[in-house]
């Protein structure tokens, strides 16, 4: 009995430490608030993001090859702002990014990204959404 109460006493610490190590978004806060802010901002984009995508393709469900173009723009956007990203903070193999850019990494890096994913979400929407048919 002694065993499986210390094992889901285990479990439950190991779900509940995660939520402690975590800073809540606090806008004046300190940098691990400001960092948890930018990882919702970006998380909003990439919801977002998301969204518009799913509807894209479901406007464009019964036309096989544009789906298939669509999607592989998609997955070259992708590797394109993941290489932007790292290009813009470059880090080597055997460094840091906390120790090159400091405590404010997360957050640059979280804003730098989310504000591509936005703009890539306009993108969609302008091109694939809100373009009319006889547009070229």
């Amino acid at each position: 009995m002694k065993k499986r109460t210390l094992l889901t006493l285990c479990l439950l610490l190991g779900t509940a430490l995660p939520a402690f190590a975590q800073s809540r978004c606090n806008p004046s806060g300190n940098q691990g608030e400001l960092n948890a802010c930018a990882a919702q901002e970006l998380a909003q984009a990439d919801a977002a993001l998301n969204a518009v995508y799913r509807q894209v393709l479901a406007k464009h469900a019964g036309e096989s090859v544009a789906l298939e173009k669509i999607k592989a723009a998609q997955r070259l956007w992708i590797q394109l702002r993941d290489a932007d990203l790292d290009a813009r903070y470059p880090v080597g193999d055997d460094e840091n990014p906390r120790v090159l850019y400091g405590s404010m990494y997360p957050m640059l890096y979280a804003l730098e990204k989310a504000a591509l994913t936005e703009t890539r979400t306009a993108y969609l929407r302008k091109q694939f959404l809100e373009r009319s048919e006889y547009d070229l």
